[in-house]
């Protein structure tokens, strides 16, 4: 279910070519920084980093259903 809203937010998987941690990765670019959503294997906690793509800040992790904001990602500005 989360991976319908994050595509319908706009966001894409990428492949990570050294992805230590089982699990998707999901972006979407910005005209000022890019959120990646990190969704691991078999567990209801995402990662969400924003800035570059590499060396993005950690904003949130724990329970997707916890996390209310994620649907602010969808809005063009942030």
């Amino acid at each position: 279910m989360l991976t319908v809203q994050l595509e319908n937010a706009g966001f894409y998987k990428i492949s990570w070519p050294t992805q230590v941690e089982a699990g998707t990765t999901f972006i979407r670019p910005g005209m000022r920084e890019s959120v990646r959503v990190f969704v691991p294997q078999d567990s209801s906690e995402v990662e969400v980093y924003a800035g570059a793509l590499r060396e993005g800040r950690l904003v949130y992790q724990g329970p997707a259903s916890a996390a209310s904001q994620l649907a602010l990602l969808a809005l063009p500005n942030n």
